[in-house]
């Protein structure tokens, strides 16, 4: 369901083009649009994915970098961070050079449907906010378990849509008027908040841990935030590995 006969982007390179457009104004608004959520939601990703100190870590559609940065932080001996807009790479790399990163976390631009690594080299493969906008979610997920290697985790933040009544008709009032509204005036950009309203109706429909599963993963777990606002989505990878699940 689009509203406003808004479209989806035709391919990854009009995508691409779609959050360039949006990059000087995406983590302010994104603040904004969400109360301030967003920063939990992403370091409860970041907490899960608890990378041990010399861990490998891919982090998929990094944006300006948070997850990248945050995981960095917390122990990786280097993460990297693969997106296809310029600009926000662009801007992820003055957050690195800002927070004196820039010997842990390697930017790439490249797409995560045809990943340039080898099979089996990350310890954790992590994509915030980013799987509801590749054009073909099968081919992600099969990518990310190709790059892992066996024992690894791959992690999933999305929005989703909540269970519970009234909060779930209330919510999808906010995103139908208000976050195109006001993300749009900010923005000056309606277009990529009209995109962002009908992409998270249109994967609500979608069972993660169903792709999970057919992509050979295990120990799947989901994990839903704020009355089921975004969730968490995670699954390992099966070989002779140790990482496994956590669940706090």
């Amino acid at each position: 369901m689009l509203c406003w006969n808004m479209r989806k982007p035709k391919d990854r390179k009009e995508l691409g083009e779609l959050f360039s457009g949006i990059a000087g104004s995406y983590d302010r608004l994104n603040h904004l649009l969400s109360f301030n959520l967003d920063r939990r939601w992403r370091r409860r990703l970041t907490e899960l994915a608890d990378s041990k100190p010399g861990a490998l870590v891919l982090d998929l559609c990094t944006g300006t970098g948070d997850v990248a940065l945050s995981i960095a932080r917390r122990g990786a001996e280097q993460v990297i961070g693969v997106d296809l807009s310029d600009q926000m790479l662009k801007l992820c790399r003055a957050k690195l050079k800002q927070q004196g990163l820039e010997s842990r976390v390697f930017l790439l631009k490249a797409d995560a449907l045809n990943l340039p690594f080898k099979d089996e080299v990350f310890d954790v493969v992590t994509l915030g906010f980013g799987l509801r906008n590749l054009l073909e979610r099968e081919r992600a997920v099969s990518e990310m378990v190709r790059v892992m290697k066996k024992g690894g985790r791959a992690l999933v933040l999305e929005f989703s849509l909540p269970k519970v009544q009234p909060f779930r008709q209330l919510y999808r009032w906010y995103l139908r008027w208000g976050i195109p509204f006001f993300g749009g005036a900010l923005s000056r950009s309606r277009e990529a908040y009209h995109y962002l309203y009908a992409s998270i109706l249109e994967f609500s429909q979608l069972d993660v841990l169903k792709l999970f599963e057919a992509a050979g993963l295990s120990e799947l777990f989901h994990l839903r935030l704020n009355l089921g606002i975004v969730s968490i989505y995670q699954g390992q990878k099966e070989g002779n590995g140790t990482l496994l699940p956590h669940r706090s």
